[in-house]
Order: C-alpha cells, then sequence, then structure tokens
C-alpha cells in the first residue's frame, strides 16, 4: 500500500470511527432499548450475497450480528439515542472474506522470518542471477547460515527452476557461487535442492536409493542433479543444524501479530491447513479467551488431535476445529503430484503417493463417526481419484449423507474425466487456489500434456455440475491477497493481465461465483453457512468497505483492490 492510499485508509476510518464517537447519545442514564442496532451504516452499497446476490444500501448490527439488511429508511427504525451512525459515502461493502486454505504462517514468513526467502516477494518468482545474488550475500553477511563447525551450511527458500533457462534445478548453479559451503535450499513448495558441497558430505552419489516418500533426480547419465522431489533424503538433512525453537511467546507473537496482516487483506475467516496438533489448539483456544486473536480460524487439525478431542470444536463462534487434514500426493511443480499416468517430461515417473486408499478410508469413517470431516490435498489424477474413493467408503460405512459430511478435496487440481461428476454426487467440496492456476501455467502443461490440462483448474466445469467451490491461496505458496484469488478466478490471468484472454479462459469464474466461492463456499466447508458467508439478517456482522465496485470496476483491477476498513462481528 502506498503511503497516499495508507493515509486515505486511515482518513476514512477516522471518519467511521469519529462518527461512531459523536453519535447521539441520550442524557442521563438512558438506556439503548432492544430494538435498537449498535451500530447503522448508511449509504453504502452493498452486495449482500445472499442466494439472490441482492443489494442494500443500509445495515444494522446489534451484539455482533445483522440485525438489519435494506435501505436507508427501513433502517431509521433500529436507530436509537446510543446507536453509532456511520455514512460509508457510497463506498462498497462485501461479505468477510474467507481463505479456505491457508498455512497461518504469516508471522513467520513476513514479520520474523528465520529462513531467508530468495524471492522479492511470495508470488513472484526469482531469476538464476537473484539466486546466486541471495546466496553471495547471504555467504558475506552469515544471513541464512547455520551454527556449527566450518564449512557451515546455508539454508534459504523459495527456488522455482519453470521460469529459468533452461527450465532445471542443477547443483552446478549453486556451485559457481559456493563451492566450498552445502547449500540446502527448499523450493517454494514441495521439494528442495543442494549444492555438490551438501551432496558430498551427505554421501549421496549415483547409487543413492530414493528415500522414503521422496526421489533424488538424476541427469541422463544417472548422476544426481541436486534436486529433490517432495522428501529430501535423511543423510542430509540430518546434518543441517536446527534451528532454535520458537517460545511460546514467539509462537503466540507471530500468530496474533501475523493474523493482523490478514485482517487488514479484508480476509475475516481463514482455513489453517496446516494438521495442528492438540496443544496448539489449546494454545490459541486461551489467545481467544484473553482477547488476543480477532480472525475467525476453521482449524484443520492432525487425526490424532481430533481424536483426542473427541469432538468437534466451536469457541465462541471464533474458532473452529471440525476437519482434519491428509495429504494424497504432493505438487505438479516438484512432479510430486501422482498421475494415473507418466509425467510427460518425466517418462517413468508418476509422483509421490503419500497415503493409501484404504488409510485415508479407514481415517474418514472413524472420524466422520465422531463428527469431522477429512480435508486431503489432492492435485495429480491418481491422488483425487484416490481421495474420492475414500470418501466414498467412508460415507457408505457410516451411512452419512455426502452434503451433510463435506469431505474437502484440497486443490482438487487435476481430475480424470471419470471422477469429475462423482463431486457433486457424492457432495465433495472442491476447495481451490486461482492463483495456482496463474503460477502453474508456466509448466502444467508440459508436465501433464494437452489432454490431461483438459481436466485441470475446472472451476467452470465444476460449478455447472453443482459442486461447492469454496476458494483460498494457500498462503505462503502463494500471497494471501484475497483480491488476488478474485482477480485470478475471474480473469484467469496474473498480475501484469497476461496472458491476454485469460489462460484456458472458459473456465474462469464470474463475479459472483467469484465472491460467492470466498465467501459462502468457505462457511459451506466449515458447516457455518446459517451464520456466515453473507450478509443477511441473523449472520454475524462480518464485512469488508472497500473504495470501488468491485462488480463494475475493469477487471484487470480487481487485484489492485485494498480495503478500507474490516469488520469482525461488528467490530472495526
Amino acid at each position: 500500500m502506498n503511503v497516499a492510499k495508507r493515509w486515505s485508509t486511515i482518513a476514512f476510518v477516522s471518519a467511521v470511527l469519529l462518527s461512531l464517537v459523536l453519535a447521539p447519545a441520550a442524557a442521563g442514564d438512558a438506556r439503548q432499548g432492544d430494538r435498537f442496532a449498535d451500530r447503522v451504516y448508511v449509504n453504502g452499497n452493498i452486495y449482500t450475497v445472499d442466494k439472490a446476490f441482492s443489494k442494500a444500501s443500509a445495515i444494522a448490527v446489534k451484539d455482533g450480528r445483522f440485525v438489519y439488511v435494506g435501505d436507508r429508511a427501513g433502517v431509521q427504525a433500529h436507530i436509537g439515542p446510543l446507536t453509532q451512525v456511520s455514512d460509508l459515502a457510497g463506498k462498497t461493502v462485501i461479505p468477510g472474506l474467507h481463505d479456505a486454505h491457508v498455512h497461518i504462517r504469516y508471522g513467520e514468513r513476513i514479520l520474523y522470518p528465520q529462513v531467508p526467502d530468495i524471492r522479492p516477494a511470495i508470488g513472484e518468482w526469482a531469476s538464476v542471477k537473484r539466486m546466486q545474488e541471495v546466496i553471495k550475500r547471504c555467504l558475506e553477511t552469515g544471513e541464512g547460515m547455520r551454527p556449527g563447525p566450518e564449512p557451515r551450511w546455508l539454508v534459504l527458500g523459495g527456488w522455482m527452476s519453470d521460469v529459468w533457462d533452461p527450465p532445471e534445478f542443477r547443483k552446478e548453479i549453486i556451485d559457481a557461487v559456493a563451492p566450498n559451503n552445502p547449500v540446502y535450499i527448499t523450493r517454494y513448495t514441495h521439494g528442495s535442492g543442494a549444492n555438490s558441497k551438501a551432496l558430498e558430505l551427505a554421501g549421496i552419489t549415483r547409487d543413492t536409493p530414493d528415500p522414503p516418500g521422496g526421489h533424488i533426480k538424476k541427469d541422463r547419465n544417472g548422476a544426481p542433479t541436486g534436486e529433490f522431489v517432495e522428501s529430501a533424503p535423511p543423510q542430509l538433512t540430518k546434518l543441517i543444524p536446527p534451528l532454535p525453537r520458537l517460545t511460546d511467546y514467539e509462537t503466540s507473537r507471530n500468530l496474533v501479530e501475523g493474523t493482523q496482516l490478514a485482517i487488514a487483506s479484508g480476509l475475516t475467516t481463514i482455513h489453517g491447513a496446516d494438521m495442528t496438533g492438540y496443544d496448539e489448539i489449546q494454545r490459541r483456544i486461551k489467545l481467544y479467551e484473553v482477547g488476543l486473536l480477532r480472525i475467525r480460524i476453521n482449524e484443520s487439525a492432525r487425526e490424532d488431535a481430533a481424536k483426542k478431542l473427541g469432538k468437534p470444536v466451536n469457541h465462541d463462534n471464533k474458532y473452529f476445529v471440525r476437519s482434519v487434514k491428509a495429504f494424497a500426493d504432493g505438487a505438479l511443480g516438484s512432479r510430486g503430484a501422482l498421475f494415473l499416468a507418466d509425467y510427460s517430461d518425466y517418462p517413468g515417473f508418476r509422483g509421490e503417493p503419500r497415503q493409501s486408499e484404504e488409510q485415508l478410508a479407514r481415517s474418514a469413517t472413524e472420524l466422520l463417526k465422531i463428527g469431522f470431516n477429512m480435508r486431503v490435498h489432492c492435485i495429480g489424477d491418481a491422488a483425487n481419484r484416490i481421495a474420492i474413493n475414500a470418501y466414498e467408503r467412508a460415507l457408505k460405512a457410516t451411512g452419512i449423507d455426502g452434503k451433510q459430511a463435506r469431505f474437502s478435496l484440497e486443490h482438487a487440481q487435476v481430475l480424470a474425466p471419470d471422477d469429475i461428476p462423482r463431486l457433486a454426487r457424492l457432495g465433495i467440496v472442491a476447495s481451490m487456489q486461482p492463483l495456482h492456476a496463474t503460477e502453474d501455467m508456466n509448466f502444467a502443461e508440459s508436465r501433464m500434456g494437452p489432454e490431461r490440462l483438459k481436466h485441470a483448474y475446472i472451476w467452470r466445469t465444476l460449478l455447472d455440475l453443482g459442486v461447492v467451490v469454496a476458494t483460498g491461496t494457500d498462503f505462503s505458496v502463494s500471497p494471501y491477497n484475497p483480491f488476488y484469488t478474485l482477480h485470478a478466478a475471474v480473469t484467469r490471468q496474473d498480475r501484469e493481465n497476461n496472458p491476454p484472454g485469460g489462460w484456458i479462459p472458459e473456465q474462469a469464474m464470474t463475479r459472483e461465483e467469484a465472491l460467492r466461492a470466498a465467501t459462502m463456499g468457505g462457511a459451506y466447508v466449515m458447516h457455518a453457512e446459517d451464520f456466515l458467508g453473507s450478509i443477511e439478517v441473523g449472520k454475524l456482522a462480518d464485512f469488508v468497505v472497500i473504495p470501488v465496485d468491485y462488480m463494475t470496476i475493469p477487471a484487470q483491477d480487481i487485484w489492485k483492490i485494498e480495503p478500507d476498513m474490516t469488520v469482525i462481528g461488528g467490530e472495526v
């Protein structure tokens, strides 16, 4: 946000707050009647995202919920002597936005990073030249260097080779600037790489077998290239001195301060995708109890944590634990996604399976019986089939209807044609990340070929079949800004608005569909559509004020939207 915009936002919020302070007050100890609202907003351009996608110009809030949605004349009945009235001056209001798939690491990745990232920013790719410059700088300054005997390890993150020429990671690229220190650098997601010195110290040669859950890439002569798909060899990673564990204070600070960034972006509910453990769940509940956390979190727990809880958690409609995260495969870019046939650009390899259909079916069945749904990471068509089959078996074993279970495919990126209609029939939610399409377009066709690409990133196809689509970002893989998500969903373009006309534009969403997926879609998958996701009487008063009309501004400018105000439960 530039300085002028920042001051404009501050001025607007200050004006709203001032209007609240100066609202008419009754003399003496007069009390606000039960029929009067705490706060009223008028002169707004309000998109309610109810079933009719109706509009309003005024809303009234009492005790954290909407008590009126309509026009200025109708809201007058809710204005009492203590009601705080704010003039929105024609600004647009939309429901509070959901990020339906996020790794809640805002603090760790943005405010207090421990591992240097070679990218200029999350969502921007680093060239080979930039990576080498960062490595040289770190060797000079000690940034990213781990303690221990010489030669010391340098650990970085964030590479993505598909924008390089040639588009491949090779240990020699790092050797050129760091021949004497072992360097280990994680991919931006689901993979890593190392230089020759690191391979030498770990004893990794052409004869080294693949590690469990991973793959050592080798060149045409059989020599390791330095790239690892998914899990890296343990004989290498065990040599890297670990970072000191975060203290309880640091962990809590990162969560509290980091989620404020999400709120400022327009997010009011985030769906954690980190397989959160029981102790961390208890920490987060305590942070809510003492009033330090404002954003709503829908947690995806580890299976053992859910079973220890025994039943879903709803703490004051702010913190929810009713989902369990699992993995069926890895990522497309790293070639860890699991396919039914070989990769088009890596013959003889189909990806890395993480859990079997039998394992997932057993877990889904046991968890469904105690009220938890599963949200399984699925990228490749084989992984999606494994999860769909597992879900179907769990529904049959429990007798629970799919629309009540609300199992989710997290990413649902590439589907086999025969599996596509099964999502609607089984009530499976597609939790998808529009930014992944605009990022993966750099390499998707080379990975899977043109035929499989026809059934990838198919938002339009799934919506037309009646599948509920919930959108998110997958931060910190991609930027957490929800307006980037809306832009990508509508345009199928990156933030430079390329390619012209959009990438596979026939799969784009309409603006209404994109907004529903970012609001009601998220509410639905967490069984909260009755009290979250839209601006309707009786629902929790989560909404975002933006300075432009989302429905009418040029589509290429949607990503530029910056909220003027985010309201959660009626509180600014």
